[in-house]
């Protein structure tokens, strides 16, 4: 990103900060864990306003790769100008190569690799994208777990269709919203890898994410 979109991205930044303290019990754990220099951030997706939250946590504008908010033209504009991550089914194809393009400029990015949101405490399916961007960059993966009570969800009438499938709009505007950092994730790959170590490589980052979230639950924060 260049100056003014760093300037007006730490603006908005600013905003979503002044809201969180004013309406949001957030809490983060591990934030000291964050290495300096381009990193992938990985986390479980529970609410659709979790882009918002997550990104007071990172220590650097990001680039994030968006699926279903896309749908919006006008999102889609604002999401261009940040120069965030086209994951539609149109770009799906060039979102690996695009998150590599920004790691190897330096930059960070950030994903959600469930695609889609997934009842609180639960963990879905982690989609291979993650494994071949780290083949590539070789840039420390950071498992982050987010974690919110049912309790504080509230379902939002802005449901997005793409393809047929109905993606549900969830979002924490007020209450407990919980961000626990784990330890760069620096997995054994090959050069050439393929959709076993893919899926491995997934997997081994799903439980320590899983381990995460058990972690905020039992250890940190009773929800």
């Amino acid at each position: 990103m260049d100056l003014v979109k760093r300037t007006l991205y730490g603006s908005m930044v600013c905003v979503i900060k002044i809201y969180q303290k004013l309406f949001l019990d957030f809490r983060v754990w591990g934030r000291e864990l964050i290495p300096p220099g381009p990193k992938i951030y990985v986390t479980n997706h529970i609410t659709s306003t979790d882009p918002q939250w997550v990104l007071l946590v990172f220590t650097e504008p990001v680039h994030v790769i968006v699926g279903p908010g896309y749908q919006s033209k006008l999102m889609a504009r604002a999401f261009d100008f940040f120069e965030h991550i086209n994951a539609m089914p149109a770009h799906r194809e060039t979102v690996v190569d695009a998150a590599v393009h920004y790691l190897q400029k330096g930059e960070s990015i950030y994903t959600a690799p469930e695609g889609d949101l997934q009842e609180p405490f639960q963990l879905g399916h982690f989609y291979p994208g993650v494994a071949r961007i780290y083949r590539r960059t070789r840039a420390p993966i950071i498992p982050i777990a987010l974690v919110a009570p049912r309790s504080a969800m509230r379902d939002w009438p802005m449901n997005t269709v793409v393809d047929g499938r109905v993606y549900r709009a969830i979002m924490v505007l007020r209450g407990p919203y919980c961000v626990n950092v784990g330890e760069p994730f620096f997995p054994d790959t090959t050069e050439d890898g393929g959709p076993e170590e893919d899926q491995r490589v997934m997997e081994e980052l799903k439980e320590r994410i899983r381990v995460l979230v058990d972690d905020v639950r039992t250890n940190k924060f009773w929800l």
